[in-house]
Formats: structure tokens, C-alpha cells, sequence
């Protein structure tokens, strides 16, 4: 069985919309160590960007610039 690395980034919530045919294929052939790597620095993203969006639970006001 091939490996599917579109599907392996769709399932990861990786999003191809408006992706070109040119680009879909190469994406389509990605390694699943390369979609590892992808798949990963989504993760640390992900994880800054909700680590950034929550005020830590001691704040009781906030300002924003």
C-alpha cells in the first residue's frame, strides 16, 4: 500500500484549498518523513497560537495596543 501524504495532511487539519494541480502533486509526493516534519511544526504552531490567545488565569484585566 502506497503511502497517501495528502491524506495523511488532510487528517492532520492541514487545508488545500485553493491549491493549484501543480502544487497538489507535489505535495502528493512528499515523504511520511517529510509530512512528519510538516506535521509537526503545525503542532508547535497550533500550540502557540491557542498559548497566545488564552490570558494566563492570574490576569484579571487586560489591555490591548
Amino acid at each position: 500500500m502506497s503511502f497517501d501524504s495528502l491524506a495523511a495532511l488532510t487528517a492532520s487539519g492541514h487545508s488545500f484549498e485553493g491549491a493549484t494541480a501543480e502544487q497538489l502533486a507535489v505535495i502528493a509526493h512528499l515523504s511520511p518523513e517529510e509530512v512528519a516534519v510538516i506535521n509537526s511544526i503545525k503542532a508547535k504552531l497550533d500550540g502557540e497560537v491557542s498559548a497566545h490567545s488564552q490570558p494566563p488565569a492570574d490576569t484579571t484585566g487586560g489591555v490591548v495596543w
